[in-house]
């Protein structure tokens, strides 16, 4: 729904109904951390991308939502490591050419 122009507001309320479902599912909330930034409230964003990074480490959309989310509170060391483990981990993949662009934009860097 947020990657097709979904209202973010409608959005957050479905993800937070299934975090009540799945509350344990990094899935879920990476997809909560979504609406939540999508709202502009990225202090509640972070800690469901912390908990998906770590429950899904090896998934770099999971590292990129948490990078730009740091990037957004003014965490720039948070949110250059969060990009420069995507580019590492494959730096072909489509997320590691965001990170490279984001990393481009952290904090004036």
């Amino acid at each position: 729904m947020l990657e097709h122009g979904g209202d973010p507001n409608v959005a957050l309320t479905l993800a937070q109904t299934a975090r009540k479902a799945l509350p344990t599912q990094a899935n879920v909330a990476d997809t909560l951390g979504w609406a939540y930034y999508h709202i502009g409230a990225f202090s509640s964003a972070i800690p469901l991308f912390e908990e998906a990074s770590r429950q899904a480490a090896t998934n770099p959309t999971y590292r990129f939502h948490l990078g730009l989310s740091y990037q957004r509170v003014g965490d720039c060391s948070r949110a250059r490591k969060e990009f420069n483990q995507i580019t590492a981990v494959d730096p072909k993949s489509p997320v590691a050419g965001q990170a490279r662009h984001a990393l481009g934009e952290t904090c004036g860097t």
